[in-house]
């Protein structure tokens, strides 16, 4: 009996146990569910709350190159944006050493707020659209644009800042210079000095802001190094083809000029224009080589006083041996002063010898030197009646002649003339003195007066042509006449004179 109380306690004990135990497992499960059903409520208001924030302010643990700007205003993250990025150191240094720093905003460089502002403004609405309710954290880069502050950049590269214990020297080009010892123009090589240029320090700088910043807007600083490119530029060196063409352009002109001379020509006789005299005339700078054209003009000047001849008064000295004064001399030569310059500089620049005869204005039929004769002249005196022919300094013709009678308006125009034409046969006439005449042989000297054949006359010479004299032509026996004409050709010079 007792056994049977026992095992029925016992079951009862185990019935109690078994249910004590299932409200346990329930009450467990209840709890469980519960703290899901918490949690599970807190992650829907988390993210409802998150996604009404993410409508004015930046996404949660999001950079922006490296600069945090979680859950910021647009306007706050940009800010803090340009901040970042004008406070960025600014260094320069030179030859390792550091000379001048500052700050990219002090220096003129800062981000343009209104596209910084945009671009933040486009990146947190695409943002909204493609994240998912639990967010990672980012580091993002976004476009931008960099606004500069010239006035302020250029302050900042003023020389003042990059000042050195020793003066800066300033670089200077290669340039040609003459050295008196060689003789000749050099080249003196360029040097390129530590001068700062503004506008190349400036390129200097913008290229490395370039650089430094394809890592990234913002980083620990941008090192601006000083080097050749900061200086001034050296544009022309001693390898530059222009000045070496220039160089080798002085120094033949300068050979030119060493080496030519001038031979004059004047028949027979020759005048030298040498080289020294010619080097004489330069004017040797390093700008290159200048003739003296004073120089010049008194060489032309002195040839011209030398071997002029036409209106020149004329000494001649006649047959007989006398020396008689030609004034009204029309006969000779007479140098063209400017064209011979002109043709004189050209020369000079030849570097050879030339051999020519002066330009001249007026030429007579031939010269030797100072001689403008030569030899070959006709020589009619006057007051003796006669005619005298030479050629190559020989005695061709002498005869006698009647000359134009001795009163004002028919006397024979004395002075140094050229035979102007020949005409055989010719027609003689005035309608002054009224007659027309035949000739054979015509040579007009000046003013309508000649020589010329007269068959009417019987004799010449002598007194005849005081009272029968002819109107100003030379009067001629035909037999001379035709000598005479076959002999000379126009230009030939005729010596009219009377003695006293």
């Amino acid at each position: 009996m007792d056994q049977e109380k026992h095992a029925a306690y016992q079951k009862e004990r185990e019935y109690q146990q078994r249910k004590s135990e299932i409200k346990d497992r329930r009450r467990r499960s209840l709890t469980k569910q519960a703290a899901v059903l918490v949690l599970f409520l807190a992650v829907i208001a988390l993210a409802l709350g998150d996604y009404c924030l993410d409508q004015t302010r930046m996404a949660h643990r999001l950079s922006v190159y490296g600069v945090s700007v979680s859950g910021m205003t647009v306007e706050n993250a940009a800010q803090k944006i340009e901040t970042a990025f004008a406070s960025m150191p600014l260094i320069f240094t030179e030859n390792g050493g550091e000379l001048y720093s500052t700050t990219l905003g002090e220096a003129g460089f800062s981000l343009d707020m209104d596209a910084l502002r945009e671009i933040l403004r486009e990146t947190q609405s695409e943002m909204l659209k493609t994240r998912g309710l639990i967010e990672q954290k980012q580091n993002i880069e976004v476009d931008y644009t960099i606004l500069t502050d010239e006035a302020a950049l250029s302050d900042t590269l003023s020389a003042e800042h990059f000042e050195v214990e020793l003066a800066r020297e300033a670089s200077s080009e290669a340039y040609i210079t003459y050295d008196s010892e060689a003789g000749e123009f050099v080249i003196v090589s360029s040097w390129q000095g530590n001068a700062i240029d503004e506008d190349n320090l400036r390129g200097v700088l913008l290229e490395t802001l370039e650089e430094t910043l394809e890592d990234g807007l913002v980083q620990e600083s941008v090192t601006v190094r000083l080097d050749v490119r900061s200086y001034e530029t050296v544009e022309v060196t001693e390898d530059s083809e222009e000045l070496n063409g220039e160089l080798n352009e002085l120094n033949q002109s300068l050979e030119n000029y060493r080496n030519t001379s001038i031979v004059y020509v004047f028949g027979q006789e020759t005048e030298v224009l040498d080289s020294d005299t010619i080097c004489s005339w330069l004017t040797i700078t390093d700008n290159g080589v200048e003739l003296n054209e004073s120089l010049i003009w008194t060489y032309i000047d002195e040839l011209a006083d030398t071997y002029n001849t036409k209106y020149n008064t004329r000494y001649f000295t006649t047959t007989a041996g006398d020396t008689v004064t030609i004034d009204n001399n029309e006969y000779g030569y007479r140098i063209d002063e400017d064209a011979e310059y002109v043709q004189l500089c050209e020369d000079l620049e030849s570097g050879t010898q030339i051999e020519r005869e002066p330009v001249y204005s007026e030429s007579g039929l031939a010269r030797n030197g100072v001689d403008d004769l030569a030899g070959s002249y006709i020589e009619v005196s006057v007051d003796q009646q006669h005619l005298w022919l030479y050629k190559d300094y020989s005695l061709v013709v002498s005869t006698d002649v009647v000359t134009g009678k001795p009163t004002e308006e028919r006397e024979t125009l004395q002075g140094a003339f050229s035979i102007a034409y020949k005409a055989s046969p010719y027609t003689l006439s005035s309608d002054y003195y009224g007659y027309e005449t035949d000739v054979t042989y015509w040579m007009p000297f000046a003013n309508g007066q000649g020589l010329h054949d007269a068959t009417w006359r019987s004799s010449f010479g002598g007194s005849r042509y005081e009272n029968y004299g002819s109107h100003g032509c030379v009067n001629l026996p035909l037999s001379a006449a035709e000598t005479i004409y076959n002999t000379i050709t126009a230009g030939y010079p005729i010596i009219i004179y009377e003695r006293e």
